[in-house]
């Protein structure tokens, strides 16, 4: 049974076709179109309905009372009826009614429905196509026909013959001319140059325009310093100093007042016991006294040896053993030699006496002793006290040596520092402090140890620059060095501070006569190989062959565009 469906006044063509998609479970559909409808009153919306149709496989009948659309649906192929009951009854119209038939109702003359045309094959492309790209196609059915019915003619037939032979001529003519390529190899005699090169460099601003001379920069780091500390850790006793100076004598008893005796020394003499009032004592004649005689007064009214300044002084020495806390010996000291025989010489010092009376010797010093000492300990540096600021001295010196050599590679930036084989180049100054000996006397030192570093540095593509143009100044005028020459290893001679340094490289390379190629690249565009190849050997002398290479196939005539044809020199070692 037919689906029925009811087309709105403000309905489109397009409303329409959506209504066809939405209807899958329906085949055959009837669609009534109001007397005011909008739809279905041109014979594009009816080729459009009838495609769409088509696209999925509907049966659609159409039920109209207005002339226009009943006339443009018959002509369209669709089932047209004028009223429901008509399409009850299964008569459909033939052709279009007039107005005045349609207005009176009467029926059709024809009683049965003409038989419907076969069904066309499925347009599947239709049925993927919105209802909106098929209302905005532009041809018309008719203009379609028409273009149909041009191509199919023999005058569409020929033009369509005429532009496939045009597009060929011109495929074939691009092919021939434009699509080739050439390469023409000049062959030139190249001569080879072996060169040994010495370089100097000197401080920037001093090499600008001479040969085999290239600017360097003289580096110098500022001073790296660091401290350590170095105390004593053993101790030390130090003997007492004597104290010297000269003493005065006197004797009582013996031959009494105005007497005197004379004492002699043999060698240094012997200590001088002696006892009093001022402490006990011991004396004993320097070398200034030593082997000498002296003659002693009698102490003169009960006067000491004090007040004998007729007697001479006697240089002594003070008893280390037995000094006060200065280490010195006071003026106006009296003393008695308490060790004083009268029979026999006293320790080397040998009175001559006579007669058996004992006698008693008087000391006095009325100047002042000086120069003792008394017995002390002091702090000293110990072996490994020495050992282990050796140690720290060269700890620290390593460290501040790698210091300044990481500096002075940050202050030749891409320059490089000039060292020779044996790796001279780089001057290290290193300034160590003066390190305690052992058994030195001393306290806690604070030492400093400071390193500078001064060396020269290069540019390497300076020097590669000044090779290549030592190389290129062993090229005859007429020629010119040709490309990619090996420059050799930069070694470094000679090297130190200040920027001058000695650098060296073996170099190689080739030279031939100077050929100018690009002014013939166009002169031979279109002409024959051989004839190429008798102008080019004639205008080159220098050029010793000539040979053409054509891609991607070889052609009686070169390409007829220059920027097809590619010259190289190469090179024809002797």
């Amino acid at each position: 049974m037919s689906k029925l469906l009811y087309v709105e006044p403000t309905d489109e063509i397009t409303d329409l076709v959506d209504r066809i998609r939405r209807a899958e479970g329906d085949r055959d559909l009837v669609f009534v179109v109001p007397p005011d409808g909008r739809a279905l009153r041109s014979s594009l919306d009816l080729q459009l309905l009838l495609q769409y149709t088509r696209g999925f496989q509907k049966r659609v009948s159409i039920v109209s009372g207005d002339a226009q659309v009943q006339a443009l649906a018959i002509r369209a192929g669709f089932p047209t009826f004028t009223t429901l009951s008509q399409l009850e009854q299964g008569v459909s119209l033939r052709a279009a009614p007039t107005a005045a038939a349609v207005a009176a109702g009467t029926a059709l003359a024809a009683a049965a429905p003409p038989a419907a045309p076969p069904a066309p094959s499925p347009n599947r492309g239709l049925a993927r196509r919105a209802p909106s790209q098929l209302v905005a196609r532009p041809e018309e059915p008719s203009g379609q026909s028409r273009w149909g019915a041009w191509w199919h003619s023999p005058r569409g037939r020929n033009w369509m013959i005429g532009s496939g032979a045009a597009v060929f001529v011109i495929g074939v003519l691009a092919v021939l001319f434009l699509l080739p390529t050439a390469t023409i190899l000049v062959g030139v005699q190249s001569h080879r140059i072996n060169d040994s090169v010495t370089i100097q460099g000197t401080l920037s601003g001093q090499s600008s325009g001479v040969l085999d001379v290239i600017p360097t920069e003289a580096l110098l780091t500022p001073a790296a310093t660091q401290t350590f500390s170095v105390s004593p850790s053993g101790t030390q006793v130090l003997p007492p100093t004597p104290a010297t100076g000269s003493l005065y004598l006197c004797y009582t008893g013996g031959g009494g007042s105005g007497s005197s005796i004379t004492l002699s020394f043999s060698g240094s003499g012997a200590e001088f016991q002696v006892s009093g009032g001022s402490g006990n004592l011991g004396f004993t004649p320097t070398s200034s006294g030593a082997n000498g005689n002296y003659t002693v007064q009698h102490c003169q009214g009960g006067q000491g040896a004090s007040a004998q300044t007729s007697s001479p002084a006697l240089p002594v020495q003070a008893d280390s053993n037995s000094l006060g806390s200065q280490g010195n010996v006071g003026a106006g000291q009296q003393w008695t030699w308490t060790n004083a025989s009268s029979t026999a010489c006293i320790d080397g010092i040998c009175p001559p006496f006579s007669g058996s009376f004992p006698i008693a010797f008087s000391l006095a010093n009325p100047a002042a002793m000086t120069g003792g000492q008394d017995s002390k300990t002091q702090q000293v540096f110990t072996s490994s006290d020495v050992s282990s600021a050796q140690q720290q001295a060269q700890q620290i010196d390593s460290t501040l040596t790698a210091q300044v050599e990481k500096t002075l590679k940050t202050m030749a930036g891409r320059d490089v520092i000039a060292q020779d084989s044996s790796g001279n180049g780089i001057q290290l100054t290193v300034t160590n402090p003066t390190l305690p000996t052992v058994g030195q006397a001393g306290q806690t030192q604070t030492l400093t140890v400071s390193v500078t570093a001064a060396a020269s540095a290069y540019s390497t593509s300076a020097a590669r620059a000044a090779v290549l143009q030592d190389l290129k100044s062993k090229v005859p005028a007429d020629g010119e060095l040709l490309a990619h020459p090996n420059l050799g290893t930069i070694e470094v001679v000679a090297a130190g501070p200040g920027g001058t340094l000695t650098l060296s490289s073996n170099a190689v390379g080739d030279w031939a006569p100077k050929v100018d190629l690009a002014p013939y690249r166009s002169r031979v565009t279109f002409m024959n190989p051989g004839s190429a190849k008798t102008y080019l050997l004639a205008q080159l002398p220098g050029a010793s062959s000539v040979t053409i290479h054509q891609s991607p196939f070889s052609l009686p005539w070169l390409p007829l565009l220059s920027g097809r044809i590619q010259l190289e020199r190469v090179s024809l070692r002797a």
